[in-house]
């Protein structure tokens, strides 16, 4: 379901949804407290951006999304999330001077985390994602994505490792991230890298192509989601 843009939709969110999973298959439909994953995910943005939007690749998740009354485009397959993104933006025309790519694992993103992205000023071939410090012995997992940055704050170098060695306090990398519209084409278009394929990390193609990623460090508290006990602590959370 696609609807029309409006001259005034500024900040477009996109949610993009896969439901295989090797590890957590039907991720995004997972349970939270009575509430989908996706859902509880949309909940927690759309009074912070003009429009959000799912992007998906699966028939169930289209169906969730709307009958909860929310937006969703199909994209068919694609080779990693921003490129969900990138289709999605594409089959609707383009829309938004801002487009925030928000991962649909991410149950407990909120405003404070959209306000934090859109308060850097735009520049158009830099990309903006969150980050968040956790101490050095809860960091071993390569679940967390860790991400080392210059003192003007711009990336460095993410990595599944616990980076930089030795550190007692690292920066954890959070899934979402803000696009101008050729920043988002630039990503798109740097495919991937040996560097990108070897962690797994799409964002590591984008440094080595020469895209620009500012960091912006907070207390964004979340639960990413994914392992099973990340989702009984995501549980555990909204049923306090």
């Amino acid at each position: 379901m696609a609807g029309r843009i409006a001259a005034s939709e500024k900040i477009i969110a996109i949610v993009p949804a896969r439901f295989a999973s090797t590890r957590f298959p039907g991720k995004p439909l997972a349970d939270i407290a009575g509430v989908p994953m996706i859902i509880r995910v949309l909940q927690g943005i759309r009074d912070s951006v003009d429009r959000a939007i799912v992007a998906t690749d699966d028939k169930r998740i289209m169906d969730t999304v709307e009958s909860a009354g929310y937006e969703v485009v199909y994209t068919g397959e694609a080779a990693s999330g921003t490129e969900r993104v990138f289709k999605a933006w594409s089959l609707l025309g383009f829309p938004g001077e801002t487009i925030i790519n928000v991962q649909g694992d991410e149950p407990l993103v909120n405003k404070d985390w959209i306000n934090s992205l859109t308060a850097v000023p735009s520049e158009d071939g830099r990309v903006v994602t969150l980050a968040r410090k956790i101490p050095a012995e809860l960091a071993g997992s390569p679940d967390s994505v860790k991400v080392v940055i210059s003192e003007s704050q711009e990336a460095l170098y993410f990595s599944r490792y616990p980076i930089p060695h030795g550190a007692d306090n690292l920066l954890e990398h959070i899934g979402i991230y803000s696009f101008s519209p050729a920043s988002l084409r630039s990503c798109v278009a740097a495919g991937s890298t040996c560097l990108s394929r070897t962690e797994r990390l799409e964002q590591l193609a984008w440094l080595q192509r020469g895209v620009r990623i500012r960091v912006v460090t907070g207390d964004f508290r979340g639960i990413g989601v994914d392992t099973f006990d990340d989702l009984d602590r995501a549980v555990e959370y909204f049923n306090a």
